[in-house]
């Protein structure tokens, strides 16, 4: 990525700087590589520990990875749990401006919002572009929502309404990613503009080039990656690796648990730590027991 789309952000050139960080983003998401499960859905925890502030949650980075993976679908997995699914419930749905979709948004966290709220905020933008379109839309969820649930439902939205203008098949967790810069954060508090203000656009165009920088950058680290854990494939002689494989380039990380392709939890455990003394898979928590990995 060119140092002149990090420093554009600040110069006055954020629309120019946006437009190519998401060009270069756009190009790996368009080739649909098989590790873009992994992309979106570490963007998903990245988010979720973001916007955690939100709603006055302390949970840090691993805290809200344990809170899903480490929780059985079924159950309760706390209001971190809850979030974290959120994030990942919006990576993992089709880029589509249906009235579904954005019903979706609000579903995993039980927010009460008037699916019509959701309509008129997202509109009719095909007069502008992507990212001007995407924060139109979270401004109008702002002043329809007040709140910190409007805040948490736009930033969704305007990522939901910037993939779908794109053409991807689903949405990557870009905008509230920036709220971990302290300058960008503080721009974006000022969510309550007008949805025609131009100092909201552009702090939305500043926040879009800074997180798509961060995403591509990520991304060409993690093809990386999964090409190291596809060459220590073969050299693993296990059933059901290929299951294995799969499943660690779909998913931001696993438990041997998930792995029920392996025939056994035992059998998972052996397969995974044979990977990461391969080098070709990370363990993520530093811990004996209830570990996860992945890329």
């Amino acid at each position: 990525m060119p140092a002149w789309v990090l420093q554009g952000r600040e110069e006055g050139g954020a629309a120019l700087a946006a437009g190519a960080a998401l060009l270069a983003l756009d190009q790996i998401v368009r080739a649909a590589p098989p590790w873009l499960g992994t992309v979106r859905l570490r963007q998903a925890l990245i988010a979720a520990a973001a916007t955690g502030r939100l709603l006055r949650l302390r949970e840090d980075v691993a805290a809200f990875r344990d809170a899903h993976h480490l929780t059985r679908p079924a159950d309760d997995p706390g209001p971190a749990g809850h979030l974290h699914r959120a994030w990942r419930s919006l990576a993992s749905q089709p880029a589509r401006l249906e009235p579904a979709g954005l019903a979706r948004l609000a579903g995993p966290l039980a927010l009460a919002v008037a699916p019509e709220d959701l309509l008129v905020a997202v509109g009719d933008h095909v007069s502008v572009d992507p990212v001007t379109a995407a924060a139109i839309a979270t401004a109008r969820l702002h002043a329809a929502k007040p709140g910190p649930d409007g805040d948490l439902l736009g930033l969704m939205l305007a990522d939901l309404v910037l993939a779908a203008r794109l053409g991807w098949a689903h949405p990557v967790p870009l905008l509230a990613t920036a709220l971990a810069h302290p300058a960008l954060r503080a721009r974006l508090a000022r969510r309550h503009a007008p949805a025609g203000d131009l100092d909201w656009i552009g702090t939305c165009q500043a926040a879009y080039a800074t997180a798509a920088a961060e995403t591509y950058a990520r991304a060409r680290d993690l093809a990386r990656r999964a090409d190291a854990l596809t060459n220590a494939m073969q050299v693993v002689r296990t059933k059901g690796a290929s299951h294995g494989l799969a499943a660690l380039l779909a998913d931001d990380v696993v438990a041997a648990t998930d792995l029920t392709g392996l025939g056994s939890e035992r059998a998972a455990r052996r397969f995974l730590d044979r990977l990461v003394a391969l080098g070709a898979v990370r363990e993520h928590t530093g811990r004996a027991t209830f570990r996860l990995y992945g890329l």
